[in-house]
């Protein structure tokens, strides 16, 4: 469809408003699951109504192939480039934002009530109608003045926090799903109608151990972080063949009523593990497919995909096949066909930016409040390690005139001459040396503040500040010189998974990957038994056309029509000799379809797969 046009206070979106932008270049619209919902459209300065288009005004487009046509508020209006400007617009709901929600509380309420009352309990009227498919009571408050989209999700307490669901902004009206989407049955693949794929499986979230704390204050104020005894919680179905550690707060999962244990720690900590796959990455599969629904041999078949749909994706050459929901839609708005579809699973977030940085700032300024925490942890078993140990041997060296000390020895020898390893402490600094007294010290604390070592050995490092010319691995395969900002990053593949991977990838590569086109020098479609076409076999090994180099036996044509005796007559004479073949109205009685395998002359097995 083409965008429609309306002013910023428009509510009746069943006329043609302002007018219709018939010299729109683009539209795009994309919807995330639970997430982003919006308009990407460009418009030439010299079309008709390029004056109206302003901040604030209302285009009504086509989300996808199966929603009615929504209106999306215009919030940005970039330089003209090139002669025409994009323009951004969010979807009518992202109002929500700018809506009020009075603060209010129930100790048990349906969601269908909660709802309609918030949504009710505003600071300024509006237009939105709510609806949810949830029944079940929870306590749920307005706890302080925010949003209405804040209180359908994003945040603590949210109804998507409290009840779970997938949300569809229809215009005015806010739907709560329980399960927006349908298992459709649908298949995407390759051969058929599959276009495009990339498969994103990021391990950025995936860990093999979880460290649980949580932090107690006693009543002058001095915190404390508690820990497991076994300190680490591991995760058993971890993918990740290097050690990875989790470490998170759990202090918020305890009051006055319910203090801070090691067993409730435990608890919530295993609770947390049970819900959170931590253990694997959830891949996410983009694809871009040709939606067979539009063509008319199709036209009976309901192939119709939604966003949170349930659809198989096959790719029997990569060796994937899978079952995934939609969670993002990027749809053509003038040409009415998807651009891409997304599937796999992806974080809610129903906030704006703005909302989004002030959440992420409060949550790194607790990760900063916990510092001290956190160093006084480490102290404690900094200190127990060291406190209690017996052995090795302590010299005082003093001045032979005053008789004052002015250095302190630690060997592990009874005589100086003896000792190998030597810790020497004087006004200088602190420094060790694994080769005797007279050093060198390769690791030391120097007068002047500095740190110098060869190696800092670090399970997790907690600084505010760490300053360095070059990071680098272990093996110095991977760095980042943050002087010159260059980065090298490595990755080998060692685990069995990534290995087979590889293989098969190999596999492929070596595989000529035949396909054979048929086509006809003087159309496709007869009528009347005026019949008369030359039919070429053309053959591609990926995209390069490498007929000529194949043997005239290694086609056969073969002919399927309602009479079986007489094909197998035809088939007969046309075994194989020939790349094209003559068809006249004596080869087609009233219905044929030709067609044409390559095979191995060897085996006579087909090389088409």
């Amino acid at each position: 469809m083409i965008p429609v046009l309306y002013k910023a206070n428009s509510t009746n979106f069943d006329t043609f408003g302002i007018g219709v932008l018939k010299d729109c270049t683009s539209c795009e619209v994309t919807e995330e699951r639970n997430g982003a919902f919006e308009c990407v459209l460009k418009y030439p300065i010299s079309g008709a109504l390029y004056k109206e288009i302003c901040t604030e005004r209302l285009v009504k487009a086509k989300p996808n192939d199966t929603a009615k046509d929504q209106v999306f508020r215009i919030y940005r209006i970039s330089t003209p480039i090139n002669g025409q400007i994009t323009v951004y617009a969010q979807h009518l709901s992202y109002d929500l934002s700018n809506i009020a929600a009075l603060q209010w509380q129930a100790e048990s309420i349906s969601p269908a009530l909660a709802m309609e009352r918030v949504f009710q309990n505003t600071a300024t009227a509006h237009n939105f109608t709510c609806q949810t498919d949830y029944s079940a009571a929870k306590a749920f408050s307005v706890a302080k003045p925010q949003s209405v989209r804040a209180c359908l999700g994003g945040v603590a307490g949210s109804f998507l926090d409290l009840w779970g669901g997938e949300y569809e902004w229809d215009n005015f009206h806010v739907v709560h799903h329980q399960g927006r989407g349908k298992h459709t049955g649908v298949v995407i693949e390759y051969g058929k109608n599959l276009t495009d794929l990339e498969h994103d499986n990021e391990n950025t979230d995936v860990y093999t151990d979880l460290l649980p704390y949580a932090v107690v204050t006693a009543e002058d104020g001095t915190e404390t972080a508690v820990t497991l005894p076994e300190v680490l919680l591991p995760i058993s179905d971890t993918t990740l063949v290097q050690r990875k550690t989790l470490i998170r707060d759990f202090t918020e999962y305890f009051d006055e009523e319910n203090p801070v244990t090691v067993d409730g720690l435990r608890a919530y900590a295993n609770n947390y593990l049970k819900n959170n796959p931590l253990g694997t990455a959830t891949p996410t599969l983009t694809v871009a497919f040709e939606p067979l629904w539009k063509q008319l041999e199709y036209a009976a078949v309901l192939e119709r995909v939604s966003l949170c749909d349930t659809v198989t994706i096959r790719h029997s050459l990569l060796g994937i096949t899978a079952k995934a929901k939609v969670i993002t839609t990027v749809y053509d708005t003038l040409a009415e066909k998807y651009i891409s579809i997304s599937l796999g699973s992806a974080k809610a977030n129903l906030l704006n930016n703005v909302s989004s940085a002030e959440s992420a700032a409060e949550d790194a300024a607790a990760k900063v409040d916990r510092f001290p925490v956190l160093m006084n942890s480490a102290i404690k078993n900094a200190t127990g390690l060291i406190t209690g140990q017996t052995g090795g041997y302590v010299v005082i060296h003093t001045d032979a005139d005053s008789g004052q000390p002015y250095e302190l020895l630690i060997l592990d020898a009874p005589s100086i001459g003896e000792a190998v390893n030597v810790w020497r402490w004087n006004v200088g600094g602190l420094g060790f040396s694994s080769n005797g007294y007279n050093g060198p010290y390769e690791t030391a604390i120097t007068a002047d503040g500095q740190i110098v070592a060869d190696f800092i050995t670090s399970g997790s490092l907690v600084a505010n500040i760490i300053k360095a010319g070059v990071i680098q691995s272990q093996d110095g395969s991977s760095y980042w010189d943050l002087e010159t900002g260059e980065v090298v990053l490595r990755a080998y593949a060692t685990t069995e998974t990534v290995e087979k991977v590889s293989d098969r990838i190999t596999t492929i590569e070596e595989q000529k990957m035949y396909r054979l086109v048929i086509s006809s020098s003087n159309g496709n479609i007869f009528k009347n038994g005026n019949i008369k076409t030359t039919l070429y076999a053309t053959v591609y090994s990926w995209d390069e056309n490498i007929t000529d180099t194949l043997d005239d036996n290694q086609f056969i044509w073969t002919r399927v029509s309602d009479d079986s005796v007489a094909d197998a007559v035809w088939n007969a004479d046309h075994f194989g000799g020939s790349k094209s073949i003559e068809i006249t109205s004596d080869d087609v009685e009233v219905r044929a379809t030709f067609f044409c395998d390559l095979i191995d002359t060897t085996t006579r097995n087909s090389l088409l797969g």
